[in-house]
């Protein structure tokens, strides 16, 4: 993978890479915080997680020594990727233990240090040109990735899914606490990735060439190495062929994961199949959409959506509920309609944000971690049926 990252981003590259992968394949990579279950705070354990997998390629390096990744192989079913994750988190948690807990969650809710930068020169490099990312920022998302054959098809769907970050955002807001405090915010996530550049909304490019020539003088320029540096909440991915959604936080629960991988597959399967049939997909303003991506950012599911068009507002519950019941065509052609369906749960709950506060307020910050820990290893999707291990699990956990 690493030789192709190398190579020119020229526009025939690009689109013969997406013009030949098979259509709506889909993965999901998630990132998942380390942590001293006597301490509360990050735990640079991520060679200890390396070694219980073996060269397993699902798991793999981040930013932090704190921090490891699960990455699901390509799968045709919502439903498998949902399994690999939970599998890759069973093992780990139980892995891990006794010395560190295996935590999902979007930010943490209580470090006083983020800890060190992996020793990796990729990590060296990011830190040394993002110098006050590498002192701050320690922050977990979910990657759900979407094939789409077709290289002016893709680039379409890239263009009219920008419109949908802010329910994705909404709907996967999961780090309500930054610091020990409550930030106010549904997510402190977007606002921490923020100290990188290359974050937030991607532009609309409006040929396969406009990207290539950004690209390339980013290269010249030397702020960009390769197109994985393009931190962007949704990109195209070069090397997979696919689109990736960056926007929501990691989920602490799998079943709120494969939720959210349902609804992003389905879009995709959506904007594509209207693409196919003719129809002029919209593109919206890139400021429009950030405006309303803040609104997400701010009040989660809890909060009013601007419409991209005309503005009018409306409860952000209703609007990520719409959509999920527009895309049940594309879930039943899929095969997801049962974790499509599951969005509509994760709404009612209030999302992983309201969750995480109603917690708090019962437990404290370090009850919160314990709890955020026993939800990440719990089996899927009937958690009630596990038994947890390495955790001492207290008396108290949320029904629901």
């Amino acid at each position: 993978m690493q030789a192709e990252l190398n190579l020119e981003y020229d526009e025939r590259y690009l689109r013969a890479k997406f013009d030949t992968v098979s259509s709506f394949t889909v993965g999901a990579e998630e990132e998942l915080l380390l942590i001293d279950p006597s301490t509360s705070q990050p735990a640079p354990a991520v060679e200890l997680a390396l070694s219980i997998f073996e060269g397993d390629p699902r798991v793999a390096t981040e930013f932090r020594a704190a921090q490891v990744e699960i990455v699901s192989p390509v799968c045709v079913a919502v439903a498998d990727v949902a399994r690999e994750l939970a599998a890759v988190r069973r093992s780990l948690s139980v892995g891990l233990a006794p010395e560190a807990l295996a935590v999902a969650v979007g930010a943490h809710p209580c470090a006083t240090d983020p800890g060190p930068v992996l020793p990796r020169p990729r990590y060296a490099a990011i830190a040394s040109a993002q110098p006050w990312a590498a002192r701050h920022m320690l922050t977990c998302g979910l990657h759900v990735h979407v094939s789409v054959g077709g290289a002016d098809r893709a680039l379409a769907v890239h263009n009219a899914l920008r419109s949908y970050l802010p329910e994705i955002v909404a709907l996967g807001a999961n780090a309500p606490f930054h610091d020990g405090t409550d930030t106010g915010l549904a997510t402190a996530r977007p606002l921490l990735n923020r100290s990188l550049t290359r974050c937030g909304v991607p532009p609309a490019f409006a040929t396969w060439r406009e990207l290539a020539e950004f690209v390339a003088w980013a290269r010249r320029s030397s702020t960009v190495p390769d197109m994985s540096y393009l931190w962007w909440d949704l990109r195209l991915h070069p090397v997979t062929a696919t689109l990736e959604m960056r926007a929501a936080d990691v989920q602490t629960r799998v079943a709120d994961a494969a939720a959210i991988v349902a609804l992003v597959q389905c879009l995709v399967y959506d904007l594509a199949g209207r693409y196919d049939a003719g129809e002029h997909l919209r593109v919206h303003d890139r400021d429009r959409i950030s405006e309303a991506m803040f609104v997400a950012t701010r009040d989660g599911l809890s909060g009013f959506l601007p419409d991209l068009t005309h503005g009018d507002l409306a409860p952000a519950s209703e609007r990520v509920i719409a959509l999920a019941d527009r895309l049940r065509p594309a879930a039943w052609a899929l095969g997801c309609i049962e974790e499509l369906e599951d969005v509509q749960r994760l709404v009612l709950d209030g999302g992983g944000a309201a969750r995480q506060r109603e917690i708090e307020t019962y437990e404290g910050i370090d009850g919160l971690v314990r709890q955020l820990a026993r939800e990440t290893q719990a089996a899927w999707p009937d958690s009630s049926k596990t038994e947890l291990v390495g955790i001492d699990a207290g008396p108290f956990t949320i029904a629901r």
